[in-house]
């Protein structure tokens, strides 16, 4: 007996043997973007480690993923009466483990024209003190209270509403603050993602760290209030745990797989505060 994380795509193929391997202690479900999918195709995903961490604690734990990479708030939403809504029907979880909103904040940054989004353009603009002068805070409040904060709603609105795990805790990613640089998963692919939205609104480098902590602020709290007024729903304290990358390096540096993803290393700091947590509320 061991914890295993499974895709929900490989559960299903192989249901009986999977469920061979156990009995299981508890039984994840873990949903959501890339910090539960894998962010990297050598990196692993927190599920991954978070198995390989209950197992250096003796027990033997299941996590069906079904997570996928690039995922937003949105698309989640968008298929609640697909997979997910079908996955909370299958088993009465011990956990629900979420990711989401790290991609909508960062889609709102990099994908729409220069001050179009959550960020100023700051071409021929004065230096200002601190890099967050450079965020519209406008454009972040709708964001939050227009698009995330409806959208989780709907999320636990879903899984309280389900027979199986109406009362099934929730254990949110509160994600950690990555450093801008020009590292991207894969060039030309995949990112860099806040390297490209600074340069493309103008904004000078000097700003960018207290810009990139200012976001990331923004992320947690956002994150941590959808905890305010709903039972069993849980904020896992990860900001700060992560060795930053430094300033100006590509590729895998420190704690960090690629510009915004942990690497190998991030992962097991991140599966011990993910352990912790869960154990801490399940016991």
């Amino acid at each position: 007996m061991a914890s295993i994380t499974k895709t929900g795509q490989d559960y299903l193929r192989d249901a009986s043997g999977v469920e061979a391997l156990g009995p299981f202690t508890a039984r994840f479900l873990a949903e959501g973007d890339s910090w539960m999918d894998r962010s990297t195709l050598v990196s692993g995903s927190l599920p991954e480690y978070l198995a390989r961490e209950m197992n250096r604690r003796h027990r033997s734990d299941l996590i069906i993923n079904i997570a996928t990479a690039g995922d937003t708030l949105r698309r989640i939403t968008d298929v609640m009466q697909g997979d997910f809504a079908w996955w909370l029907r299958q088993f009465r979880y011990d956990a629900i483990l979420f990711s989401a909103g790290g991609n909508d904040f960062i889609d709102a940054a990099v994908d729409p024209d220069p001050g179009d989004g959550i960020l100023r353009h700051m071409a021929g603009e004065p230096l200002p003190a601190d890099g967050y002068a450079c965020v519209n805070s406008a454009a972040v409040a709708t964001l939050v209270n227009d698009y995330l904060n409806p959208n989780f709603d709907t999320v636990y609105r879903a899984i309280r509403s389900s027979t199986k795990n109406a009362s099934t805790p929730i254990f949110l990613n509160c994600y950690d603050t990555p450093t801008a640089r020009d590292a991207p998963a894969l060039r030309g692919v995949s990112g860099p993602w806040l390297y490209r939205a600074y340069k493309k609104n103008a904004i000078d480098e000097t700003l960018w760290p207290s810009l990139t902590a200012g976001l990331f602020r923004d992320i947690q709290q956002t994150i941590e209030a959808w905890c305010i007024g709903r039972t069993g729903v849980y904020a896992v304290p990860t900001v700060g745990i992560l060795t930053p990358a430094p300033s100006g390096t590509p590729g895998n540096r420190a704690d960090w797989a690629n510009e915004i993803h942990p690497n190998k290393s991030g992962w097991k700091k991140q599966s011990t505060v993910w352990a912790n947590e869960l154990l801490s509320k399940l016991i």
